[in-house]
């Protein structure tokens, strides 16, 4: 039974295999539960399969099995290119906030050089430009965190749809 269930999955990524190999048995513990109950009531007697394994047939023989491999499979995709998205922009921000504070470091203006107290005035914008960094930095680091948990959450609601939607019907 395992191999069975394994075998829809290879090849695919390890999070696109977790969600088909949920879907799939979520759709077929459901069906094995209508048939552990049709023949409850039937009071069949006789020795029969499991109903888990009756229900498992049924799943893979089904063309539910393909339908919902390939909608997870697109879902787990669309995923992994939006946290890798997020990922990207956030990295990308954060070198061009290092570069650009430490540019502003750099070119202070020459006139300030003249002035007294010179070294303090320099610390203090530092700490200020430092501050407006890590002030940038927080914020985009909430904003990557808010694109991959939208991201899980509409994997989750697709994977719950389509699950939903291809069930197999009672027995």
């Amino acid at each position: 039974m395992e191999s069975r269930l394994l075998s829809v999955v290879s090849g695919f990524s390890p999070l696109e295999s977790i969600a088909q190999l949920v879907s799939a048995v979520v759709v077929i513990f459901e069906h094995s539960f209508y048939i552990f109950d049709k023949r409850r009531y039937l009071q069949n007697q006789q020795e029969s399969a499991p109903s888990f394994y009756v229900a498992l047939d049924h799943y893979m023989s089904s063309s539910h099995a393909a339908a919902v491999r390939e909608a997870v499979s697109i879902a787990a995709q669309e995923y992994e290119a939006a946290v890798t998205t997020a990922a990207h922009a956030y990295e990308v921000a954060m070198t061009t906030v290092t570069h650009t504070s430490e540019e502003a470091v750099r070119t202070l203006p020459t006139w300030r050089a003249k002035l007294p107290f010179e070294r303090f005035k320099k610390k203090v914008f530092e700490r200020s430009k430092e501050k407006e960094k890590e002030a940038f930095e927080r914020s985009k680091a909430k904003e990557k965190e808010a694109l991959c948990s939208q991201a899980v959450a509409e994997l989750i609601k697709t994977i719950l749809e389509t699950t939903l939607n291809h069930r197999l019907p009672r027995p």
